[in-house]
């Protein structure tokens, strides 16, 4: 009997606000590997990410988000095995997703690793989760989201579950991480809080 093949898990971490999301992504990721031999992370900061950690991330957890994932590449390396469609991931998540990795990623700019790796989830139809930070939205990031849905992708802007009640803002990340990896098919388990209606007593 053919032996089933690891689940591998892609994070793309670009230069938008939000690299705590990431981290929290992450974490999150990191303890469902130690749970599941069979799945792994794949990790992938751009250039702009790092500098955005730099102002949003401390230096414990600046070293955390680098040293986290099972496996790390860097943007310009196209020979990585997921950038074939061969050997593709099994999803891939963008967080925080930039509005220049949205554009390249919706006109197939394939020219980094981070956006042949979205290429090659679109093609093989595998799930590819954008979690776009910008506001307000002009006309053409909305086209840019528009080409991406209808390609297959999935566009989930990381907004807050305030319903929730977040004691923090590490909390609010953790939720909105959870979130976002669920819909790469994980199974979040206690991870993703759900909403209960107040009690009628």
């Amino acid at each position: 009997m053919r032996e089933q093949s690891p689940s591998k898990i892609g994070i793309v971490i670009s230069g938008a606000s939000g690299s705590l999301l990431a981290l929290q992504a992450l974490r999150i990721l990191k303890a469902l590997t130690n749970k599941n031999p069979t799945l792994s992370s794949h990790l992938i900061i751009t250039q702009g990410a790092r500098r955005t950690a730099e102002l949003e991330l401390n230096a414990s957890q600046r070293v955390e988000l680098t040293a986290i994932a099972d496996h790390i590449y860097d943007d310009n390396n196209l020979t990585a095995t997921f950038a074939s469609g061969s050997n593709p991931l099994s999803g891939l998540l963008v967080v925080p997703c930039s509005i220049r990795s949205l554009s390249a990623i919706a006109y197939s700019q394939t020219d980094r690793l981070s956006i042949r790796a979205a290429d090659v989830m679109l093609k093989e139809r595998r799930p590819l989760v954008l979690a776009v930070r910008e506001t307000p939205f002009h006309a053409g990031h909305l086209q840019a989201m528009q080409l991406i849905t209808q390609m297959g992708g999935i566009i989930a802007p990381p907004v807050p579950a305030f319903y929730l009640a977040p004691k923090s803002i590490d909390e609010l990340a953790e939720q909105s991480a959870a979130r976002l990896l669920a819909l790469l098919g994980l199974d979040m388990g206690n991870w993703l809080k759900q909403w209960q209606p107040p009690s009628s007593d």
